[in-house]
């Protein structure tokens, strides 16, 4: 498992990254990089959503509900990947935060004069709330077909496809791509050994 301090940002999209701070969901080494309200701060600091200042009156409370929120939209983003079937709780399960995420921003326009939700960096709750607004937009627009999963044994992070001819397989090439050549290639060579 991956440190906090060296987990990559490999989703390419606010919510993706989210849902990959935990890995080889199912399988008995899997591993969690948010296991206090400090590692949920400290994540907050380095994807540049919170301010080393942010706060939360019920630091653990606010864990347990990013959690329940990122295992929330691992499920609708392993359906839309796989084809399966959305649960209608987890749908309502989204809305329900999605509401709670919109009433906690504020709008701002940026530089091209476009409108755009903001949240206070200061609240540890922003994390939360954008991963799950940026997880809606996803989910209903365009990029949705760009959408992918790792395949490297016990990874299963998201990603957004962005190459030109989506074609992109593996979370990262220097990675889980790697070790699944490197496992050909030794797949190959003992096959070659065995049936000269």
């Amino acid at each position: 498992m991956q440190t906090l301090e060296k987990l990559p940002f490999v989703g390419g999209h606010p919510a993706l990254d989210f849902v990959n701070t935990a890995e080889e969901r199912g399988h008995p080494l899997c591993g969690d990089v948010l296991r206090t309200p400090e590692d949920l701060r400290a994540w907050g600091r380095r994807y540049g959503t919170l301010t080393d200042t942010a706060t939360c009156q019920q630091p653990a409370r606010e864990l347990a509900r990013a959690i329940q929120a990122r295992e929330l939209l691992y499920r609708l983003c392993f359906s839309r990947v796989h084809g399966g079937k959305d649960d209608p709780d987890d749908l309502r399960q989204l809305a329900t935060l999605h509401t709670q995420a919109l009433a906690a921003a504020g709008l701002k326009s940026d530089p091209g004069d476009r409108l755009r939700w903001c949240w206070e960096d200061t609240e540890l709750a922003t994390v939360r709330h954008i991963a799950v607004a940026s997880a809606v937009d996803l989910l209903t627009g365009a990029q949705l077909s760009r959408l992918k999963q790792c395949p490297g044994d016990h990874c299963g992070w998201f990603f957004l496809d962005a190459t030109k001819r989506g074609n992109r397989r593996w979370c990262q090439m220097s990675d889980c791509g790697q070790i699944a050549k490197s496992a050909g290639r030794r797949r190959r060579a003992s096959q070659a050994s065995t049936h000269p």
